[in-house]
């Protein structure tokens, strides 16, 4: 492709970029909203307590990485074609990156020791400290998702493109099945993530999608 004809930089060859020192902030408030609370008075003395022990522990647990990069987007006759090799017929996906040239994809993990924390205390069978650490990684796989949206707005305002709103495979009618193209574009085992055949990622803590840049 060439050149962008408003004098944006020709992406069509594109590189991606690999981060391991991702700075995520997991907020109490988050973990009880995941948890079903509304207030923090609805929380007793004893699971507040634990709360704090089980979020100081997975803290410690953290090991975000991620990749990303700026692809070039097609749209036309009922399809979106995402750096060559992503294909969708998706109506939605069309209309998220309607006027977009440009998009960055990303794949994003919280990390595996994560995983293997919450695989150890299903296996002991300690499920409420299990399902205390399953709201705070979760809310930790949010906090990641709302800094990859930072990092992309950040690339595509180098580009001169203003940011459309995050959309994954698995939304709307976008098939699910989009993960494979959207990885492999990607190379995400790069930062430990991989695919199940139903095109679930492996950590499970992990986030993936497509900011289009208009």
């Amino acid at each position: 492709m060439s050149g962008d004809p408003a004098g944006r930089d020709d992406v069509s060859r594109p590189e991606t970029r690999i981060a391991r020192d991702i700075a995520i902030a997991v907020g109490r408030p988050m973990v009880l909203l995941r948890l079903g609370y509304r207030r923090p008075a609805q929380v007793s003395e004893r699971v507040s307590k634990l709360i704090d022990e089980v979020m100081e522990e997975g803290r410690g647990l953290l090991a975000p990485a991620a990749v990303d990069g700026l692809f070039d987007v097609e749209i036309g006759e009922g399809r979106t074609v995402i750096g060559g090799i992503l294909h969708s017929a998706s109506r939605s996906l069309g209309e998220r990156l309607a006027g977009c040239r440009h998009a960055v994809l990303f794949a994003a993990t919280v990390g595996q020791p994560i995983e293997d924390w919450l695989r150890g205390m299903l296996a002991a069978d300690n499920l409420s400290r299990a399902l205390l650490a399953d709201a705070f990684a979760s809310s930790a796989a949010i906090a990641l998702g709302l800094e990859m949206e930072r990092r992309a707005e950040l690339l595509l305002k180098e580009h001169d493109l203003i940011p459309t709103k995050r959309y994954a495979p698995g939304y709307g009618d976008w098939e699910l099945s989009a993960q494979a193209p959207l990885h492999a574009l990607l190379d995400s085992g790069r930062v430990g993530i991989s695919l199940s055949e139903d095109f679930l990622m492996t950590p499970s803590k992990s986030v993936s999608g497509v900011i289009g840049g208009r």
